[in-house]
């Protein structure tokens, strides 16, 4: 897969997809679009309706197909925005799902089924966003230690960026990428694993990507102890 997400801007209209075969056998495809919401945990699930849905503005092909071991595939999205659209983000997901070919004999290796799913975001007109870092704190989860941190969000786009944990001289203690918050969502929680700990002062700093339209730069102090 060669992105995280299909991002269009304001003015785009198309984009495209690659998918690598990097086994030695032959890989069937299928490609669907569909819609899902987040919690505030961070959680993603499918639901059949969306108030910001861009299914109806999407079309891409192939929808299935086989790749050959070492060879590629292009999806490719075509963007058709109804006339009237309210100035916002709309958002869909595709999902892909791979496995190998079936071997002489009919025999497939369900080990071998994947399923990848990408958000698709459309974004349309004016857009902008309003986010806090607030209500740090130190906890045990999974038994490693993390800082945790509720990101606000107030606009008509979603957020998307990294995450980490720094002394005030700069040492990294903790990284968390592509991180998602999603609208309507109006906050989420965020866990940040630490790889080291030092006790004290220290900054959460978020900064979004700017590949995919975002220029925040946000930060918080906490202390661990």
């Amino acid at each position: 897969m060669s992105k995280f997400r299909v991002f269009f801007d304001s003015n785009s209209r198309s984009e495209s997809l690659q998918l690598r075969n990097t086994g030695g056998s032959p890989m069937k495809f299928t490609a669907e679009l569909d819609l899902n919401a987040m919690t505030e945990e961070g959680s993603i699930y499918v639901v059949s309706e969306e108030p910001y849905s861009a299914l109806d503005f999407i079309r891409f092909s192939p929808k299935r197909g086989e790749i050959q071991p070492g060879e590629r595939q292009a999806i490719r999205f075509a963007l058709r925005k109804p006339s009237g659209l309210e100035h916002g983000e709309y958002r869909a997901i595709v999902r892909i799902s791979s496995e190998l070919a079936p071997t002489e004999g009919g025999n497939i290796n369900l080990a071998s089924k994947l399923a990848y799913s990408l958000p698709i975001i459309v974004r349309h007109g004016e857009v902008f966003v309003e986010s806090a870092l607030v209500e740090p704190s130190t906890v045990m989860h999974n038994g490693t230690l993390n800082v945790q941190v509720w990101v606000t969000r107030k606009g008509n786009r979603s957020l998307f960026g990294n995450f980490s944990v720094e002394t005030p001289d700069g040492k990294v203690l903790g990284v968390l990428n592509n991180v998602a918050v999603y609208r309507p969502l109006e906050r989420r929680r965020v866990l940040i694993p630490l790889q080291e700990i030092e006790k004290g002062p220290v900054i959460i700093k978020y900064t979004e990507n700017k590949k995919f339209g975002g220029d925040l730069v946000l930060a918080v102090e906490h202390t661990l102890e």
